[in-house]
């Protein structure tokens, strides 16, 4: 007897057959490949650039985004393929080259932080950078994976010939005395970590309002993410790089959600202003960018796509 299509039908579904309703999260997970991520050589205009890797760590989810509901952010991270357990965060610096100066970019985390950080010194070897050619040191900010690899196992400054060049309200917001017993228990060994780092320099260059570091490197303001967070543009023959630190932390949520505050921005009205203000620089004036999390080496351009944007990988000869 021949069967209907409903009763063949019945029949798939009742042996499992057609039991997968929608396609299955396609995981990629990776495996050991930090010998991709020691550093990578590119130039603007005149003046080169290397991007060094200090390593990576994990984060939780629940630093993501404090403004947004779980199944926001839940449904944001199955539509990108991101893991739902954990956040992945590079940590890219960057060593300029201009004329017979050298200035590095953060000094990363050293052998005091998570995960696999503390590779500065490794990577600057293995891309042929001596590490008393460093002679100017430029802090973003005093968050632990950006200052704590400053001083060595013995307190002292890893490059202790360097000037080392910091936002005055950067330095002041952590250095202010009792500073340690006037914030939430969350952030008192952040201070610890800033305060102990800092007091291992021999001394500071400290700047009010935004100014030129180098020829061609100029300063901007991106506070918010901490009190005196500041970002790099550097510019030569008319191309330009903007090196923008943590005010934008992943090349995801940052484009595509700037109102979304994640855990550790300190001041967070500020520092969606900045995010917003470091997406448009990049994308009107067709910058380059270096993000210090974005999946290594990190540089790229943004496109602006409506209200959002999007981060376009650069095009790399390996």
């Amino acid at each position: 007897m021949a069967l209907t299509r409903r009763e063949i039908l019945k029949y798939l579904y009742s042996t499992g057959i057609f039991a997968i309703a929608s396609p299955a999260f396609a995981n990629i997970t990776s495996r050991d490949n930090s010998h991709l991520q020691n550093f990578f050589k590119f130039s603007i205009g005149k003046i080169n650039i290397t991007v060094v890797s200090d390593g990576s760590f994990t984060m939780p989810i629940s630093s993501l985004t404090i403004n947004a509901s779980e199944e926001e952010v839940k449904n944001f991270l199955r539509k990108y393929y991101l893991p739902e357990d954990h956040l992945y965060r590079e940590t890219n610096l960057a060593v300029i080259d201009v004329e017979d100066k050298r200035l590095l970019v953060d000094v990363g985390s050293g052998s005091r932080f998570i995960g696999n950080t503390g590779r500065l010194f490794d990577n600057l070897k293995l891309a042929g950078i001596e590490a008393d050619s460093i002679t100017h040191v430029f802090l973003t900010h005093a968050h632990p994976d950006h200052i704590l690899g400053i001083r060595d196992d013995f307190d002292e400054a890893i490059f202790p010939d360097a000037e080392y060049i910091m936002s005055e309200n950067e330095f002041d917001w952590w250095t202010k005395k009792d500073r340690v017993n006037q914030v939430e228990e969350a952030l008192t060994q952040f201070v610890l970590n800033a305060v102990n780092s800092l007091n291992a320099l021999p001394e500071i260059t400290l700047y009010e309002k935004e100014r030129e570091v180098l020829p061609g490197v100029n300063i901007l303001n991106t506070a918010g993410h901490t009190p005196g967070h500041s970002s790099l543009i550097v510019q030569s023959e008319g191309s330009k790089l903007l090196i923008c630190g943590d005010a934008l932390l992943d090349p995801y949520t940052s484009l595509l959600f700037p109102n979304w505050i994640p855990e550790n921005d300190m001041e967070p009205l500020k520092a969606v202003q900045s995010r917003k203000k470091v997406l448009s620089l990049a994308a009107n004036e067709k910058m380059a960018l270096l993000g210090f999390h974005f999946p290594f080496p990190g540089v790229g351009h943004i496109i602006p796509k409506g209200n959002s944007y999007h981060f376009l990988p650069a095009s790399i000869r390996w």
